[in-house]
């Protein structure tokens, strides 16, 4: 599965955009956040907030600075520039990301990044959610799906996303790839299940690089502090629950 991880990439960077706006209000009051994650071993990730949206975002392992990325936004909250400040690997630097964003009055229609891949939102819902997104890349390796299929509940959190893949797997021969994924939400909007489909079919659990084991079906549950956000998270996956993540927020 060459695009997979690019999948998950994918629609982690697209829920942050259209489908958390409930948690942006939420942390509108805070000026940073700490998220350990217990499932990835000794990393952690703070988050420092500019009226609920992440300005910064800091990467470190144990206690050590990794990475250091700013963030600029355009007036409807969606991310214009991204600036990485720090790498482990380099020190300082100065690596300006652009994103070239086209609207339709307030509506994304069509955003551009610096390596020549653009996606073109499209059948927008009555919450102004996009259900059609294509991408078109203006290199020859193809690292993402080319088309997402989107489907929302009444509050616009996904509910199903569809994504649509064409490589070429180990012996050369090009393979069509569909990867459907269902989404169930708490009364907090958060994830508390997600059940897997692929054609072809895949087999489970899916190692990733860099990131945990994908299940068929995954379960979740959360602890609240009192204003509404999640301060442990737990997944279930073949009847056992462990704790993958902790946040700390000021």
């Amino acid at each position: 599965m060459k695009n997979l991880l690019a999948s998950v990439i994918t629609l982690l960077i697209f829920n942050n955009s259209f489908a958390q706006k409930s948690e942006s209000e939420l942390l509108k009051n805070y000026e940073f956040y700490v998220e350990k994650n217990i499932e990835m071993g000794k990393w952690s990730t703070k988050f420092y907030l500019i009226n609920g949206l992440v300005s910064v975002r800091e990467n470190y392992w144990k206690n050590e600075l990794r990475s250091r990325t700013e963030f600029e936004y355009d007036r409807y909250g969606n991310v214009e520039r991204e600036k990485n400040t720090f790498d482990i690997n380099e020190g300082q630097v100065n690596n300006i990301s652009n994103l070239k964003l086209e609207y339709n009055g307030s509506l994304l229609v069509r955003k551009t990044n610096d390596f020549g891949m653009t996606e073109k939102y499209s059948d927008f819902n009555e919450l102004g959610k996009p259900k059609l997104i294509e991408r078109i890349e203006e290199s020859d390796f193809k690292a993402w799906p080319y088309k997402d299929l989107m489907e929302y509940d009444k509050k616009g959190n996904i509910i199903k996303s569809t994504e649509l893949s064409t490589y070429e797997d180990l012996n050369g021969k090009t393979v069509n790839e569909k990867a459907t994924t269902y989404y169930k939400y708490d009364d907090r909007n958060n994830v508390i299940e997600i059940h897997r489909e692929y054609e072809p079919k895949q087999e489970f659990p899916i190692p990733i690089t860099g990131g945990p084991f994908l299940y068929e079906f995954e379960y979740f549950r959360y602890k609240y502090n009192k204003n509404g956000l999640w301060t442990k998270k737990f997944k279930t996956v073949n009847g056992k629950e462990y704790l993958v993540a902790k946040r700390k927020y000021k």
